[in-house]
């Protein structure tokens, strides 16, 4: 998991000290939201980020896999669905196919 408050204060325009001001939230939270990526939000503090800004929370987080490097570019990258099944399938041996989408995915057989 992955914020990007960075990315959305910078698209909005925002300051980190506006951020701050505009969410009420602690200036140390407020402020390690905006440099640190890895720092993942209470549900308290997502709501009201959200709140202030009239926003969904998928807006400011992003799934990342635990397999993949930490790359905040990663995030910003436009890959269609087939593509991301295809990166999974490289990394997994094992697959299923969920039947009413045809999606490939990975899973760990055990023996009952």
């Amino acid at each position: 998991m992955q914020n990007q408050i960075k990315k959305f204060i910078e698209e909005k325009g925002i300051s980190r000290y506006k951020f701050w001001q505009d969410t009420k939230l602690g200036r140390d939270t407020a402020y390690r939201l905006c440099n640190d990526p890895s720092y993942i939000p209470t549900g308290s503090v997502l709501d009201k980020i959200c709140t202030t800004y009239k926003v969904q929370p998928g807006e400011l987080l992003v799934w990342l896999p635990d397999d993949e490097p930490f790359v905040e570019a990663m995030a910003d990258s436009k890959k269609s669905q087939t593509e991301e099944v295809s990166n999974i399938n490289k990394h997994s041996g094992n697959q299923s196919i969920d039947q009413a989408d045809g999606i490939v995915l990975p899973f760990e057989r055990r023996s009952a």
